[in-house]
C-alpha cells in the first residue's frame, strides 16, 4: 500500500516545475501506540515518510503541499494557502485521508477520504508567536467496516529569549477506526520546546521535555480500554551546510511510562519517536 502511495506521488510531484519552491523529505519511525485491539506493542518498530513542498505564489501568499505517511496514525495528504503579513498568518486548505484502513484484512482501503486543514498564528517579531492548526478528514455518509478517520491538531506559543527560541505546546494524532466496535487511538503531547542557535553557527539544536498520554478507547467502562502516560526527553540537531541546503534529524525516548487505569503490560521496554530528513530550496527564493 505504501508503495502504491509513494509512485502516485512521485507521478503528481514530477508534473510540477522545479524551480522557486521548497522542498522537505522525511523518513520516521516510531513504537509508541496501540494495536488496532488495544494492544501495546512496543517491540513493534512502525515506519512512515513524509513529503512537503512550499511555493511563493505572491509577496504574502504562500502554497504548500504535504504528504505525511505517519507510524502512528495513518496517511494524509494536505494543500494549504498561507496569506502572511507581519503580525498575522492565516491558512486553510483540503486535507484528504489516502488509503487507510483498519488492521482486518477485509477492510476497505479507501483512496480518498476530504476534509479540511486551518490554522492561524498571530506574530510579534522576535517577541512572540502564538499558532492553532489542525488537519481532519471527515466522515462519509454512508460509513464502512474499517474506515479511519484522522485528526492533528496543535496549539502553541513560543517565545524568544538570546539565541533561544522556547515555546509550550499540546498536540494530539488521533485514529478513529468504525466498525463493529468504534474505536479511537490518541496520542496527545503536553511539552515544552527549545531551539538553540547562534548567528553564523551552521547547526542549531533543540531540547524537548513531553508529557505523553497514549491513549485507546473503545465504550465508555470497557475492559478494552487503556490509558497510559510517558514522560519523554526529545532532542533535535539541524546541519545548515548551505543557505539553500540542510540536514535534520529529530527524536525522543520514554524515560518513564505508567499506566493510568488498567495494568497495561510491557511498560518496561523502551519506546521512542525518530525522524531524519533534508531540506532543499531552489530558485534562490526566500519562504518565510
Amino acid at each position: 500500500m505504501k508503495r502504491t502511495i509513494w509512485i502516485f506521488l512521485l507521478a503528481a510531484f514530477a508534473c510540477i516545475p522545479m524551480w522557486s519552491m521548497e522542498f522537505v523529505l522525511a523518513a520516521q519511525s516510531s513504537n509508541f501506540a496501540f494495536n488496532a485491539s488495544g494492544e501495546f506493542t512496543p517491540e513493534k518498530i512502525k515506519t512512515g515518510s513524509s513529503f512537503q513542498i512550499t511555493d511563493r505564489i505572491q509577496s504574502n501568499l504562500d502554497g504548500k503541499i504535504v504528504f505525511d505517511s505517519d507510524p502512528v496514525c495513518g496517511n494524509l495528504l494536505s494543500a494549504r494557502a498561507s496569506y502572511k503579513t507581519s503580525y498575522l498568518e492565516i491558512s486553510a486548505g483540503p486535507a484528504f485521508g489516502i488509503l487507510n484502513s483498519g488492521s482486518d484484512t477485509s477492510d476497505i482501503a479507501f483512496l480518498v477520504q476530504p476534509g479540511l486543514g486551518i490554522g492561524f498564528s498571530i506574530i510579534a517579531p522576535g517577541i512572540l508567536v502564538a499558532t492553532a492548526d489542525t488537519d481532519f478528514a471527515l466522515p462519509p455518509p454512508s460509513q464502512n467496516s474499517g474506515q479511519v478517520y484522522l485528526q492533528k491538531s496543535t496549539i502553541s506559543v513560543g517565545f524568544y529569549l538570546p539565541n533561544i527560541l522556547c515555546s509550550a505546546a499540546v498536540s494530539q494524532r488521533t485514529n478513529s477506526a468504525t466498525g463493529t466496535d468504534n474505536t479511537i487511538k490518541s496520542l496527545t503531547d503536553y511539552g515544552f520546546y527549545t531551539e538553540a542557535f547562534k548567528k553564523g553557527s551552521a547547526f542549531r539544536v533543540g531540547i524537548d521535555f513531553v508529557y505523553r498520554v497514549c491513549d485507546y478507547y473503545a465504550t465508555a467502562g470497557s475492559d478494552a480500554n487503556r490509558k497510559i502516560g510517558n514522560l519523554v526527553l526529545g532532542g533535535a540537531v539541524t546541519w545548515v551546510p548551505k543557505d539553500d541546503l540542510n540536514f535534520f534529524i529529530d527524536g525522543n525516548g520514554a524515560l518513564y511510562s505508567f499506566s493510568l487505569d488498567e495494568s497495561v503490560p510491557d511498560l518496561d521496554k523502551f519506546m521512542f519517536d525518530l525522524k531524519m530528513g533534508v531540506k532543499i530550496k531552489t530558485g534562490g527564493k526566500n519562504l518565510r
